[in-house]
Order: C-alpha cells, then structure tokens, then sequence
C-alpha cells in the first residue's frame, strides 16, 4: 500500500513539473531594432534572453494586446533584478528597463498579471541599449527614460538637498497634440496629493482657534445627514468617517468621470445618504466624500473659497507661484500639462472637468512642491503638529 501511495505521489509530482515546463516558454533572444509578436495564454511565462556588456542601460517596451503583463528581469546568475508593472491594465506600453553590471545573458520573463487573465497578445522590443549613466544626474535621466521622448507623456522632477533645489527636469510632453514639452514649471494635475493640503488647511484654522478637529461635521454642514453618530473632522481626515466614496457613488449613478462633477453636485449626494459603511472610528476605508468636506468647511468658517484660502494661506507664503487649486473647470491654466491614458493603439485624451476641490484639483510643479516640502524644515506656514 505505501508503494502504491509512493508511486502515485511521484506520478503527480512528475505532472506538475511537465506543468511547470509547459508553463514557461524559451522565446529566444531579442535584438536592437526587431520586434517580437506573441500571443500568450493564461498561465504561461515567457522567457527572452539579452546579451549586454558591462555597465549598459537598455530599455524594453511591451505593448499589451488585450491581457494585463507583467515583466520581471534576471541577471545572468538567474538572480532577480526587478518586478515592472505599470497601471495600464490589458492595453497600452510596460516600459522597463535592465543596468547591466557586469557582461553577460540577462534574461526578462512576460506573463499574465493574474491567473484569471485571458489570452492575449503582445510585441516586445528593444527601445534603447547604450552606456550606463556614471553620474547621479545620469542615473536620476535612466529612471525617467521611459518618458523621455517626444511620442508620450512624461513627468517633471525636482531633486531637493539641503534647503535647495539641486537638480530639477522635464521629460516627455505636456501636451501630444502641439508636441510641447515639460519643463520643471509644467503645471500638473496631482490629484490625491492634493489631500494634505485640505488637512493643513484644516490645522491653520484649529490654530487659529476657529474649530475643532474633534467637532460634529453637522456643526458646519447641517446637509450632513444625521445618522445617530457623531462624525467628527478628524474622522474625515483620517479615513475613518464611514461615509460612502462621492466617486463610486456618481459611477453607480450613471455618471462619468469626464463630466462635469461640481462641488454642489457631491453635497447633493452626501445629504442623500440614508446609511454609513461602518459607524465612524470602527474602521479605515479610503474616502474622498471626506475631504471634499473638509474643503467645505474651510470656505464656510474662513468666509473665503477654498481657492483663496490656500492661496492666501499656504501658496502665497511659500511663494509657490504656480500652485492652485482648480475650483474651475473653465479655467485657464498657463503651462498645464493635460491628461492622457494609454491603449492599445497609443494614446487617448482623458479630459478633466472637475469642479470641485479638497479631495482632489490641486494644480502645481515639481519645483512649488519642493517648496511645500522645504516648509516642514524651515516652515513659513503654520506650524509643527506633533502626535
């Protein structure tokens, strides 16, 4: 009986090492100026080599057909180098790269996000193999080399060191359609980012003894709903509040994210919520509908919008001249940088019509959020908050 049970556990081990065979294919070596078309089925891994010298930079590009990719590169040893993966979902580029320390095959494999992705298709190739950068300026360019082109979108950086700006640079376009490049004072959309300065603007006031982080939202938004507990400020900035996402709400209403979405619109909502997610304190959920609320009482305890407030309360101060907060979305913006999204065909307008603020809208620069930085170290706004 135990031969029987030994034979059978070597057969299923036998199974699943044909499996595992199966599972990852050799696809070759990929070269300078070809590029490789494949379709890939769920489970596979696919496995492409590359010859580099010592000190090289070579930089790849997938472009995914219908199934979500990730890549993960090997050094020569069979060592693990990195794991890429960018927020395109099942469509558009993973652009990765390999800095070759010493001569040798390095190795990159391709393979579905999850087990549950279908069959796609993909190409693969070699967008650049040249010198490894020997400075740190070099070294920052290599990070941000994907971008770097005139064909997509890209980024702006600001390398902040002892109380300075020490390096900052634009790479890839501001706009496709006019080919305008960014520049270290490209004005950019930062969304979420934008939350810590809805809370700050918060702690200005509580400084100035003008509320409380402990007070009943009700106090300044009686539209709030009463649900039979107490939701505080601090629950709205800290997550905790219960309420339900203003965004997966309008989405289950039929809205888009392209319409034009005011800050009337999401009160609108708010008083319409018969129930909370978990009664406030109990639990962490991310929620927007909070911040847009803060933002809210900011403009009716300061008697300003919300736009002045932070522009005469925190940009003016820090002379972050180029920062905003875009309560408007008819507004003009001098040196903004538009949205873009990626498909399978390249690129695609994603057009932004918020007119709302606190969770989201704040317009600024690489080099003004140095300064936002700059200001924990030798603060010119507010004052340190400690635990």
């Amino acid at each position: 009986m135990n031969l029987v049970r030994l034979a059978i556990a070597f057969t299923v081990l036998f199974l699943f090492q044909i499996g595992i065979g199966q599972a990852q294919v050799q696809k070759g070596e990929l070269a300078k100026g070809k590029t490789v078309s494949l379709e890939i089925a769920p489970g596979e891994r696919h496995r492409f080599d590359v010859n580099l010298g010592k000190n090289q930079y070579a930089l790849f590009k997938v472009m995914q057909k219908g199934v979500d990719l990730m890549i993960t590169t090997y050094d020569p040893q069979g060592e693990k180098l990195e794991d890429f993966d960018s927020p395109n979902g099942k469509n558009g580029p993973e652009i990765f790269s390999i800095v070759s320390e010493a001569k040798g095959k390095y190795s990159i494999e391709v393979y579905p996000f999850s087990k549950n992705e279908p069959q796609g298709a993909y190409d693969i190739g070699i967008t650049t193999i040249r010198p490894g950068a020997t400075t740190l300026s070099g070294k920052v360019d290599e990070l941000f080399a994907q971008w770097d082109n005139g064909d997509n979108p890209g980024a702006s950086i600001a390398v902040v060191k002892n109380g300075a700006i020490v390096y900052k640079k634009g790479y890839g376009l501001a706009n496709l359609e006019y080919g305008i490049p960014n520049s270290p004072s490209t004005v950019f959309h930062i969304a979420s980012v934008s939350k810590q300065f809805t809370v700050f603007s918060i702690l200005l006031l509580e400084k100035q003894g003008k509320l409380s982080l402990d007070d009943d939202i009700r106090k300044y938004i009686p539209e709030v709903p009463d649900f039979g507990k107490t939701i505080t400020l601090r629950h709205l900035a800290s997550h905790t509040s219960g309420l339900r996402d203003q965004w997966e709400l309008l989405a289950m209403a039929g809205w888009r994210f392209d319409d034009v979405i005011t800050k009337e619109h999401i009160l609108k909502l708010v008083s319409r919520q018969k129930e909370l997610n978990f009664n406030p304190g109990d639990e962490f959920l991310y929620c927007n509908t909070g911040f847009t609320l803060l933002a809210e009482v900011v403009a009716r305890v300061s008697g300003q919008s919300f736009a002045a407030f932070t522009q005469a309360n925190i940009f003016e101060p820090l002379k972050m001249t180029n920062t905003l907060f875009y309560d408007d979305h008819e507004k003009i913006v001098k040196n903004r940088a538009y949205s873009y999204y990626a498909n399978e065909s390249g690129f695609k307008k994603s057009v932004l019509n918020y007119a709302n603020v606190g969770a989201t809208s704040l317009f600024t620069t690489a080099e003004d959020l140095s300064l936002w930085a700059l200001n924990f170290f030798r603060y010119k706004s507010g004052r340190r908050y400690h635990n």
